[in-house]
């Protein structure tokens, strides 16, 4: 699966992510196919989680409650949208505006009310996990053009979005005092290839007959087995006909590529450095904490691990990120011993807490914490205190 938590991309707001540039090397079509070397794939030869789930049933239980398997739904059919049903809200930033969300059988929208003025906005999908926020968008007629294709595609990113702890606020980029290109009192209008990459990352494959449309009949929701693994049918079929492990090899998987294979598998949504707008990759820009492949690219822990670390170091793919400090802190260890003559313990705690200074949490916006994984000594925060271990304890 794509490593990290892909519910972040939910959030909405993506400074970089709808205004970055193609990558430097040429790249397959968007959709499934773009993110291991298969090509184009035809839709009939994806099967499913639940085909996948018959021989791996407990890598399909951990992947079931990661992020990945729930980010992208039709807002109606979200118990969310039943909570929210009837809940009426202030504008942040705007006096005498509010907002009301309304279920009415299989239509969910909001009320945008300001005087005697009312303002029904449909809202077509739920964007990510829920497990951070969950960003609501619908498509808009553009041109007189509902098509689905990458230069008809548009989207509206709502101006609120929900986040975990049952709050609506401001969806990330839509504050007055630093709105995003397109932004206005409803949203956010996000056109063509930036509204297809919004789509495309939040799905397995975004059409079944057309890689470059987004096709709600024929597309496969969330990020699925397939999606990082590729296309299971033939694995599956012969699987069922007895045949020994080494013969069904699926288009992408541990051990089979290399750690640059994987970054560019991650980071095709969490954001890979090619794709990184000139001038951007600074220890000073803070937006990069949302973009955890760009940062741990730059760290000297990634650069002179001579391809030995990559996000399956720390991460398992199939389950949510671990919160255990002293779980990272083994994985650090594994490396930074006092026993490799080439490595220098820390100073400061060499043994222990090792997350806390050299990759600390950080607030990404509206309370949304993330791990800056940027590995290094960050000069401009204060060093936590750590509690060692007396020889008495």
């Amino acid at each position: 699966m794509i490593i990290l938590a892909v519910c972040v991309m939910g959030v909405g707001g993506l400074m970089w992510g709808l205004n970055r540039k193609p990558a430097a090397i040429d790249e397959p079509a968007r959709g499934a196919s773009s993110i291991h070397p298969a090509g184009i794939i035809a839709r009939e030869d994806f099967v499913g989680d639940a085909a996948c789930a018959e021989c791996h049933p407990s890598i399909a239980f951990y992947h079931d409650q990661n992020g990945h398997s729930r980010t992208f739904r039709r807002a109606a059919d979200r118990s969310l949208a039943d909570r929210l049903d009837g809940r009426v809200v202030t504008d942040p930033e705007r006096p005498g505006v509010s907002w009301e969300f309304l279920l009415d059988d299989d239509r969910f929208w909001v009320e945008r009310r300001h005087g005697n003025r009312v303002d029904p906005l449909p809202i077509e999908f739920a964007l990510g996990s829920g497990y951070h926020a969950t960003t609501f968008v619908t498509r808009i007629e553009d041109d007189d053009d509902r098509g689905g294709g990458r230069g008809d595609l548009a989207l509206r990113e709502h101006r609120l979005s929900y986040f975990a702890d049952d709050s609506i606020r401001l969806t990330p980029g839509h504050a007055e005092a630093i709105p995003l290109p397109g932004t206005d009192a409803l949203g956010r209008i996000v056109r063509g290839d930036e509204a297809f990459d919004c789509l495309s990352c939040h799905v397995t494959l975004t059409s079944g007959t057309d890689p470059d449309r987004f096709d709600e009949e024929t597309m496969i929701p969330n990020v699925t087995c397939e999606r990082c693994h590729g296309p299971g049918r033939s694995h599956i079929e012969d699987a069922r006909r007895g045949l020994d492990a080494d013969s069904m090899v699926m288009p992408f998987g541990t051990g089979r590529n290399s750690t640059e294979d994987q970054m560019r598998l991650c980071g095709a949504c969490h954001r890979h450095p090619a794709d990184a707008p000139p001038n951007t990759i600074r220890p000073d820009n803070s937006e990069l904490i949302r973009y955890q492949p760009v940062g741990l690219m730059q760290s000297a822990c990634y650069t002179r691990s001579n391809g030995a670390l990559s996000c399956t170091t720390c991460h398992d793919p199939h389950r949510r990120p671990s919160t255990d400090a002293t779980f990272y802190t083994a994985a650090c260890l594994s490396c930074h011993t006092p026993t490799q003559p080439e490595q220098i313990p820390c100073p400061v705690s060499p043994s222990q807490d090792c997350t806390s200074c050299h990759m600390p949490r950080l607030d990404s916006g509206q309370g949304i914490f993330f791990s800056d994984h940027w590995i290094r000594v960050r000069e401009d925060l204060p060093t936590p205190p750590v509690d060692h271990p007396t020889e008495t304890d």
